[in-house]
């Protein structure tokens, strides 16, 4: 069986079954982040990314914004666990016809992100490759009451999203089809934000959080999987911009993937108690980032429902590397 057969989970498995558990880490291998004893009071966290040109990097993205991509990309982890970011090392595996104006240019694109998230980077290593490829790894300090999981979910608790899904998949479609879009979706697409701020925000309230960058539909399955708990999403509240109907027609594809599927997006799912509602409101007000309510946890079931009040169990499908959704 080859690996576009097995799929990134199904090796992700075979990894942890010949490695085992790691008696030096609180949380290994399966979460967003690993975590490591730091001091008494709280926990180091560290996360690490591969990024290619192939799959992540169009020729149409500039080199700042492939910069800009790397950071956010690395940092989006550590925001899901709701640490403080402490610093990046990146590994560079460079063709060596590159241009020298274009390591100038992914160097300041590292640099604006790194200050716009208060961190920095604190070294890295350069190698020669046939394709440009950055490996990216992420340090974090989080108090040790305040880490988010996936695991942590309970019954009736909300389900909450920040920002706006769907348009960085519909800016990739837009561009591999050469259609004709606003400039926010391709922005979206080229530039999706971790939500540092955001994660540190609700880690007082929240009972577990991840990124949804595989898509929103695998990120509520595996946060029910590891809460041994059951969900209702409510398709009329997940938000998205108005014109992703139009955009999906026109690119041929389905809405759901679009909203559910494809992923690409930074935006954090988290569940939290009602009464918590009141302070993530206020803090989110704060950041001047919009959240939105888009269902609850429930005992058993995995269910959609659709703006019509119909039913259905939710797909447990989203991005996979091997199994690429564009």
């Amino acid at each position: 069986m080859d690996l576009s057969q097995l799929g990134e989970r199904k090796i992700i498995k075979i990894f942890e079954k010949i490695y085992g558990d790691c008696d030096k880490a609180v949380l290994g291998m399966g979460d967003d982040s690993c975590i490591i004893e730091q001091d008494e009071n709280h926990y180091l966290v560290v996360s690490t990314d591969l990024l290619s040109r192939k799959t992540h990097f169009p020729l149409e993205m500039s080199p700042q914004n492939i910069g800009k991509y790397a950071v956010n990309a690395c940092l989006s982890d550590i925001a899901s666990m709701g640490a403080n970011p402490l610093g990046l090392l990146f590994s560079y595996g460079l063709p060596k016809n590159t241009e020298e104006n274009f390591i100038k240019g992914l160097a300041q694109g590292i640099a604006k992100a790194c200050t716009d998230h208060d961190t920095c980077v604190l070294g890295g290593d350069t190698k020669e490759q046939d394709e440009l490829l950055i490996t990216g790894i992420a340090l974090g300090k989080v108090r040790k009451d305040r880490v988010l999981r996936r695991s942590g979910a309970k019954v009736n608790d909300l389900i909450c999203t920040t920002g706006i899904i769907g348009s960085s998949a519909a800016g990739f479609y837009a561009m591999i089809k050469e259609l004709d879009v606003p400039p926010k979706f391709i922005k979206a697409a080229f530039e999706p934000q971790a939500r540092i701020k955001e994660g540190i925000a609700i880690n007082k309230y929240a009972t577990s959080c991840a990124d949804i960058s595989d898509g929103l539909a695998y990120t509520i399955h595996e946060i029910a999987k590891s809460s041994k708990v059951g969900f209702r999403i409510y398709e009329k509240d997940i938000p998205c911009e108005e014109e992703l109907g139009e955009i999906s027609e026109l690119a041929g594809i389905n809405l759901d993937e679009l909203l559910l599927y494809n992923g690409g997006e930074y935006e954090l799912l988290f569940t939290l108690p009602k009464k918590n509602l009141a302070d993530v409101e206020r803090k989110m007000e704060q950041l001047q980032t919009s959240f939105s309510v888009i269902g609850e946890i429930v005992k058993n079931g995995n269910k959609l429902i659709r703006v019509d009040g119909s039913d259905e169990n939710l797909e447990l499908r989203g991005y996979e590397a091997f199994k690429s959704n564009f």
